[in-house]
C-alpha cells in the first residue's frame, strides 16, 4: 500500500556545493522517522504499558481484554488477544500494531504492510524489556525512568513484607491462575514477586512458568496460603476437590480471593507489577505471626 511505503521511507537527501574546484561532496543526514501516532494494542499489557509511558492518547484500538486503565474502554473492540479481526486492525490504519506471541496474527498483519512488535512477557525481566520495546518504538524516552521507579518501589513493598514476618519460615504458597490448577510457578513474573516478598512456592520450577498442578499434587504440598487470581471458583467448591478438605489452609480460612480488578492487576505483566506485589503482599498479611503494617519498622 502506498501510503504505508511512504510513510515507512527514510528520505536521505544528498547535495553538493561546488565550491572550488575539486570542492567535496557531502551527504545530508536521513530525515528522522516520525513517531508512531495511531497505535493499536492486541494485548492487555501492551495497552497498560502504552499509557503508563504517557502515549494512551495514541490508541486507536485495543483486544477486548484491554480494560485498563479505564479511558482504553471506549476505544474500539478489535476481537481476542490470539484471534482479532484483521480487517478491523487494517481498517484502523495504525502506524505500529503491539502484540503477543501469536505467529499466525503477526504473520497476517506483516503480509498487509503493518508495522507489528512482540511485547509479550513472562518474567520481569521480559516485562522490563517489553517496555523498553514500547518506548523505543514509541520514541517516548520515559521507559528508564519508569522502570528504575518500579524497581525501587518493589524493593521498599519486599523489604517491608519480610520485615512483618521477624523470625518466621517463609509460608507455603499456591498461587492458582485458573480452575483447572493452573498454578503461577516460581519462573514466572507472579512466582518471582512472591519470592522478593519472602515466601516459597509450592510449585516446582519446570518448562512452563505456569505448569498445571493436579489436586493430589497441593495436598501433598498443604500449603500455608492458597491465592486465588481468578473467581471461577468458591470456597465450598475448593473444599469438593479431592482430599482438598484436609488442606491446612482451607481449614483455617487462610485464602485469599481477588477480585476481577485485583485479578486483571496481578495477571498482567506490564507496568502495574508495583500494584500487584502490593496485592500478594496484603494476601501474605492474612497468615498467623504477621506483624501489622503499623508496627512494621
Amino acid at each position: 500500500m502506498a501510503w504505508r511505503l511512504l510513510r515507512a521511507a527514510v528520505a536521505t537527501v544528498a547535495a553538493s556545493v561546488a565550491l572550488t574546484a575539486g570542492a567535496q561532496t557531502s551527504a545530508a543526514a536521513p530525515v528522522p522517522q516520525a513517531a508512531p501516532q495511531r497505535i493499536v494494542s492486541l494485548l492487555p499489557s501492551a495497552t497498560e504499558a502504552v499509557c503508563a509511558l504517557g502515549a494512551c492518547e495514541r490508541l486507536v484500538g485495543v483486544d477486548d481484554f484491554s480494560l485498563d486503565p479505564p479511558p482504553v474502554q471506549a476505544l474500539p473492540r478489535l476481537g481476542r488477544t490470539w484471534e482479532p479481526s484483521i480487517e478491523a486492525v487494517v481498517h484502523l490504519r495504525p502506524d505500529v500494531v503491539f502484540t503477543g506471541r501469536t505467529p499466525p496474527v503477526q504473520q497476517r498483519l506483516q503480509a498487509l504492510g503493518l508495522h507489528v512488535v512482540e511485547v509479550d512477557a513472562l518474567t520481569i525481566a521480559d516485562i522490563e524489556s517489553a517496555l523498553r520495546k514500547i518506548d523505543k518504538a514509541l520514541q517516548l524516552h520515559t521507559a528508564e525512568i519508569a522502570i528504575k521507579n518500579m524497581r525501587q518501589e518493589l524493593q521498599e513493598i519486599a523489604s517491608t513484607a519480610q520485615a512483618r514476618r521477624p523470625g518466621l519460615p517463609p509460608p507455603r504458597v499456591y498461587i492458582e491462575v485458573d480452575n483447572a490448577l493452573y498454578a503461577a510457578g516460581p519462573d514466572s513474573f507472579m512466582g518471582e514477586l512472591l519470592s522478593h516478598l519472602g515466601a516459597e512456592n509450592i510449585a516446582a520450577g519446570s518448562s512452563t512458568p505456569f505448569p498445571q498442578l493436579t489436586p493430589e499434587y497441593v495436598v501433598r504440598a498443604d500449603p500455608d496460603l492458597i491465592i486465588q487470581s481468578h473467581t471461577a471458583a468458591s470456597l465450598h467448591a475448593l473444599a469438593q476437590r479431592p482430599g482438598w478438605g484436609r488442606l491446612r489452609a482451607l481449614r483455617l480460612g487462610q485464602v485469599c480471593q481477588l477480585s476481577a480488578p485485583e485479578t486483571r492487576t496481578l495477571t498482567r505483566p506490564g507496568p502495574r507489577l508495583v500494584e500487584a506485589a502490593r496485592i500478594l503482599a496484603r494476601c501474605l498479611g492474612q497468615l498467623p505471626g504477621h506483624t501489622p503494617a503499623h508496627a512494621a519498622p
